[in-house]
């Protein structure tokens, strides 16, 4: 891909977080994976369309990269595979889907939005614990990390709302991939990940048990093993 790993102390590693997200559910793996990656995390939270949210997660990225997402960031990981591959080493792909929105998630979707609308807010937050967390040990931290972050709730679900079919490019990712499915997901099935794992070549697809959405978070011990396994796999 036009790079001299043998020449790099550490990798360049952008993560990206879902949806209403921050840098705090990166947290774990930002330390731990420290001693081989020079991490990057972009701020998502004032995009409010497909080509605003790449722009601002390539806006602080070198020429070339190791790429992760997790939830809404795989989807933006996954169009960033449609716009510029060549600057991908790896690709890790978290709790997240490439298939566009069934009529009842886009329902769901305006729902929340016209009750962001109406400033009636505590509900769209009870209703994103209620999906995104399964350990009980992180529903506070998750909590807060949502309710600093709900100012950028409209902008990102009016992304996600106009997002393109990412399906016809999955063929041509041609990099090591890391797919990470959560046995307890209540947003994406595991046939999400299963069929990014048939579509994507060179792939791995780990399956991680008693975690929900936020694997990162969740399960920092097992998700952060693994990623250093697949960076390992492309660097040494």
């Amino acid at each position: 891909m036009g790079v001299d790993l043998t020449q790099m102390t550490k990798i360049p590693l952008l993560l990206l977080p879902g949806l209403l997200c921050d840098a705090e559910v990166w947290s774990y793996q930002c330390r731990e994976l420290a001693d081989i990656t020079d991490i990057i995390i972009p701020d998502l939270s004032h995009a409010a369309s497909p080509h605003d949210m790449v722009k601002s997660a390539l806006i602080s990225a070198p020429p070339q990269f190791a790429l992760a997402g997790h939830s809404m960031g795989g989807w933006v990981a996954l169009e960033i595979m449609k716009q510029c591959p060549e600057r991908v080493l790896g690709l890790a792909l978290l709790n997240t889907t490439a298939l566009p929105d069934t009529k009842e998630k886009q329902d769901a979707r305006l729902a929340m939005l016209a009750m962001f609308d109406s400033e009636n807010n505590f509900p769209i937050i009870e209703k994103l614990l209620q999906l995104f967390v399964h350990n009980n040990a992180v529903v506070s931290s998750v909590k807060k990390m949502l309710e600093r972050n709900l100012f950028a709730f409209a902008n990102q679900e009016k992304a996600m709302i106009q997002r393109e079919d990412c399906i016809a490019s999955l063929d041509s990712i041609n990099c090591p991939t890391l797919i990470i499915h959560s046995e307890n997901d209540a947003v994406f099935q595991y046939e999400d990940s299963y069929f990014l794992a048939t579509k994507i070549k060179h792939t791995t697809l780990v399956v991680i048990e008693n975690c929900g959405h936020m694997s990162p978070m969740e399960s920092p011990k097992q998700v952060t093993e693994l990623m250093r396994i697949w960076l390992n796999s492309f660097t040494r």
